[in-house]
Formats: C-alpha cells, structure tokens, sequence
C-alpha cells in the first residue's frame, strides 16, 4: 500500500491539538488568602459562563499568602491570592503579579454587639489588654493572627502605639484572647465568641455574608467609597499571582479580573481597584 502524505500530515495536526489540549487539562488550582478567596469565586463564576468548559477548584481551607505563593511555585497551584505583593525572591522564581484592588482593612465585632463606634486609643488599649470591657460590661475578647503574617504587620502600621499594643498582645497573651490561622478562622471567631473583636478584609465579609459589622473607626465609615476619597485610610491590598509560563486559561482569567464586568463585582464585595 503506498503511503499517503495527506493522511500523515493530518496525523499529525491532530497529535498537536491533542498534545496542546493538554496544556491545561484539569481544573485550575487557587488558593490563597482567605480576604479574596469567596469574591474571586464570584468573578471566576461570571468567567466560567463565557468559558464553561474550564474548570475551577478553590483549594480549602485557604493556604494563606505565603502558602499559596509556595505551593504556585511547586506546581500545585495555579493561581495564588495573595494579600501583599511578591517579595524580591519570590519574583525570582519565575512568579509574576497583577493588581486585584484594596479593600478596607475593618475592625469587626457581631453584629448584635451592641457598639458601632470605636477609636484607634481604645482599640491600642483592647489589644494590649488594658481595656477589658465593651461599653455594655461585656468581656473584650481579642482575635489575634500570627506574628509573621501579613495582616499583623498591616495591623502594626496603623500607628506606632498599636504595634506595641499588637507586640504586647503576642509576648504575653491577655486571658480571653485567641489566634486565628487564616483570616476565615478570624471571622469564625468573632463570629462564635462572645465579645469577640478582630481585623480583616471588608469584602470577605461582604461576598460571605457574614453576621459581622465594621466599627466606625475615629468618625469614619470603613467603606469603598471612604477608602476612595481618602477619608478612611486603612486597606489590604490584593494581587492575584501566576507562573511566567501560565496556561491560556490562566491567562484569559487573570485579563478578565480587570474587565468592566469584574470590576463590578469586585465594587459589589468591597473591593476598590484604584491603586495609591
């Protein structure tokens, strides 16, 4: 049988489109920190309906920052949410980031915790363990995070009597208080615990729908709007982080984070993507 040009060339197209499909078989792996986690979702949601045949996995509970950059750059994840930009050595291993947005960094409490308004003296002298009692004699009882993580170091800059109080709080631990892994482990907390009081991201308490308020904090409202006139000042910045090499897929979703259709979204959940 003499051999036919035609049928091998065509062979070998479709070996190609095999091998390419493969590129990104499977779903794709995010994880990260717990502020982004449930908000992505909703964006990748909005994503999959013009793409339905890529597939989404959220790896839970979060990994964290730190924990998602390591495992991205291990190849068991391929998309990290990460609560602070890449450090130098990071950038070095062939990881790439992009702007997500800012979203108001908010002191939390339940919210039947009959208390709206709080100062930044007041919230120094709870977390260093000198103010015991909410204005209705209920208990303090303080969320903490761990001492290297980057919600703690946020926390530490907000002035420097709260990096000591926050130094304090984790060199001798006031009875009452508790630490939370992840930021969700924080909000389960506040949540559970009576008189419970502690930091975190607003659009994870927004995209959860969580029974939490944020305070006013010394006459400001911990709002998108605030953050973006200036008149609250505190926020946690959001990047979403990628291998160099990462799959059309990856791609194509990371692009979509800053289309009009996103940004809506990430509006709705307490995310504003102006950068200062």
């Amino acid at each position: 049988m003499k051999n036919k040009p035609w049928l091998s060339n065509w062979s070998f197209i479709v070996i190609l489109l095999l091998v390419g499909s493969t590129a990104w078989a499977g779903p794709i792996r995010i994880s990260g920190t717990g502020a982004a986690i449930s908000t992505i979702k909703q964006v990748t949601e909005a994503y999959r309906q013009q793409h339905p045949e890529i597939q989404w996995q959220f790896l839970l509970p979060p990994m964290g920052s730190s924990g998602a950059i390591k495992a991205l750059t291990t190849h068991q994840l391929d998309v990290a949410l990460t609560g602070r930009p890449l450090k130098k050595e990071e950038e070095s291993t062939g990881l790439t980031q992009e702007w997500i947005g800012r979203s108001p960094f908010i002191f939390v409490v339940h919210k039947n915790l009959p208390v709206t308004n709080i100062s930044m003296a007041q919230l120094t002298e709870m977390y260093a363990g000198r103010q015991k009692v909410w204005p209705d004699g209920s208990r303090v009882r303080v969320v903490l995070r761990p001492a290297a993580d980057a919600d703690t170091t946020l926390l530490k800059s907000l002035s420097p009597a709260m990096d000591e109080a926050i130094t304090t709080a984790h060199a001798h631990r006031a009875p009452g208080s508790a630490m939370a892994d992840t930021d969700i482990d924080l909000a389960d907390m506040v949540e559970k615990v009576p008189g419970g009081l502690g930091a975190v991201a607003l659009t994870l308490i927004l995209a959860e729908n969580r029974p939490l308020k944020g305070l006013i904090l010394d006459g400001k409202a911990p709002t998108v709007e605030a953050l973006e006139n200036n008149s609250y000042l505190h926020s946690k910045p959001l990047f979403v982080v990628t291998r160099t090499e990462a799959s059309e897929p990856v791609r194509g979703m990371v692009d979509f984070i800053h289309s009009a259709q996103a940004r809506a979204l990430l509006a709705q959940f307490g995310i504003s993507v102006i950068k200062r």
